[in-house]
């Protein structure tokens, strides 16, 4: 009686202590910055040194100093994409030192090795490979044991369920893990990996095609499938089963965690978002995406579901959440832009605008930088952010000799650019180029909308050669309110950004009232930072 007593006290307590958590610790602003940088901050605190990301920020302290290696190496495609490089970096060491000899990872208890987690960290591995080679090994070896356990049949199995429900989990989460057999394949030569994953995702899609696109398990898992189905090019099967979730979808995002329950799993809510972005569905993503947000703690933190009757990790803040938070918001800014290029009827009206591919020879931003470049003489030029080639047109016309390279977040914005540029799919926190590559880096309206200055910053001085020139022409925070803008984009305090620079170890000039549109600039809207990289 007196345990019974004992057990009902607790799950009371914990009951109370959830209900005050969701009361007095959301985090009511669904300002879009503010949540990015309240997720950087749980991310970072949440860290362990030398380490990688924890299990989760339990109330009562189970998990907190644990490191989760399955959930660190999913992570590291998501810190690259948002400039986090020491991060993704220290989780990659770690990962790699903690390999076991076989080529497996074990679980975070580091009871048994699972077939799942070592797929999510050769995604890791392999994303950060090429600008950390010395890990070929580690990605081949870890390689080698996920195709050791595709069986004759292509059934991918695993040493040990263990940790697995199966209500909530589902074998076809395996599929999750061919991508990164594909991709080593193709990086290292190894035909007999593509041969294999597809081996296995035949397999799936023959025996189980019905549960391929039948929501039969918590969203999470769920929509691991359906986003390898993306990934893998299964598109016909991954529409089908996304417009299933989709007739579940309430109209403010809602969306349940099962079929038949009146609450949801944060994750799944975020991962349904990365699925209907990747595509093409808008909508429906924003619609996910706003929701989810607003769930989140004043930690900067998720629990793991909400709502009457959750059951999924409910006085936790998971790990996961932040990672497809992060996921989720970079595929809505590209999707942002990417309708600049597409506005179809279904997008017309829903915050796209149209990308200017025109500006005047005698505006004052292409001037400034002709003139920059006439008195520098670069080699080579980047424009960061470059659009349809407004400007990138008129420097090949005025410097026809110059190396001319183009970057933005979607090949289709790329398409008009001119034939002498070289183009590149990139962001300007993860650019992809080489350390001190151009001698010139030009930065038009678009650190703006870059979310993470910061890290935006030190990738443009990271790519700037030392001697080199970064202008970046962007809009001065005391002209906000003077046009309409997206509620993440961020306007710059003259001063501040100049310090910044200098602390990237960047000398500052500074040129203000630049004219514009048929404007003198008297208005003092655009400013340029004009920077050399000591």
């Amino acid at each position: 009686m007196l345990n019974f007593i004992i057990r009902v006290k607790r799950a009371l307590y914990r009951r109370i202590r959830r209900i005050l958590t969701l009361f007095y610790s959301r985090n009511k602003n669904s300002n879009i910055l503010e949540i990015y940088n309240n997720s950087k901050r749980w991310i970072h605190t949440n860290s362990i040194e030398n380490k990688g990301i924890i299990v989760s920020n339990e109330f009562f302290g189970r998990y907190k100093n644990t490191p989760y290696p399955e959930v660190s190496g999913y992570y590291i495609p998501s810190l690259l994409e948002w400039g986090e490089k020491k991060l993704a970096f220290q989780y990659t060491k770690w990962l790699c030192s903690i390999q076991k000899k076989d080529g497996s990872w074990f679980d975070y208890l580091d009871k048994a090795p699972y077939v799942f987690d070592s797929g999510q960290i050769l995604k890791g591995l392999i994303s950060i490979y090429p600008i950390m080679p010395e890990i070929k090994e580690n990605i081949i070896k870890g390689c080698d044991w996920i195709v050791q356990n595709i069986q004759s049949s292509g059934r991918l199995t695993t040493p040990s369920t263990e940790c697995w429900n199966d209500h909530t989990c589902s074998e076809l989460i395996h599929i999750y893990c061919l991508s990164p057999l594909i991709d080593a394949s193709e990086l290292f030569g190894k035909p007999e990996y593509k041969k294999s994953a597809q081996k296995c995702l035949n397999y799936y899609k023959k025996n189980y095609y019905e549960k391929l696109v039948d929501f039969h398990t918590l969203s999470h898992f769920y929509l691991y499938i359906v986003e390898a189905l993306v990934d893998l090019g299964e598109i016909e099967i991954a529409n089908k089963a996304i417009d299933s979730l989709i007739k579940l979808q309430e109209q403010h995002g809602f969306l349940p965690a099962y079929k038949d329950v009146e609450w949801v799993c944060s994750t799944g809510v975020f991962q349904f978002a990365v699925v209907c972005y990747k595509l093409g569905k808008k909508q429906p993503g924003d619609k996910a995406f706003d929701y989810a947000c607003k769930l989140q703690l004043k930690s900067g933190g998720w629990l793991g579901s909400y709502g009457s009757g959750a059951s999924y990790s409910v006085n936790e803040e998971i790990s996961w959440c932040n990672k497809y938070f992060l996921d989720a918001l970079a595929l809505k800014l590209k999707s942002h832009f990417s309708n600049t290029v597409d506005l179809t009827d279904e997008n017309v009206g829903h915050g796209t605008y149209a990308l200017d591919d025109h500006i005047d020879k005698n505006d004052g931003r292409i001037t400034t930088i002709l003139e920059l470049i006439s008195s520098v003489k670069p080699k080579n030029l980047l424009e960061v952010g470059c659009g349809k080639g407004r400007l990138l047109k008129h420097i090949h016309t005025n410097h026809p000799k110059i190396e001319l390279y183009g970057l933005d977040v979607h090949e289709d914005i790329l398409s008009s650019l001119p034939k002498a540029v070289k183009k590149h799919v990139g962001s300007i926190l993860n650019t992809g180029y080489k350390n001190e590559q151009f001698d010139l880096v030009c930065v038009v309206e678009a650190l703006e909308h870059a979310l993470d200055i910061e890290n935006a910053l030190e990738e443009l001085v990271r790519i700037t050669k030392t001697g080199g020139t970064i202008i970046i022409i962007d809009k001065n925070k005391e002209n906000l309110g003077a046009m309409e803008m997206p509620s993440w984009e961020q306007w710059f305090d003259v001063q501040g950004l100049k310090t910044m620079l200098e602390k990237n170890n960047v000398e500052v000039i500074i040129k203000s009232h630049i004219p514009y549109d048929n404007q003198n600039g008297s208005d003092g809207l655009f400013v340029a930072w004009i920077g050399v990289k000591k």
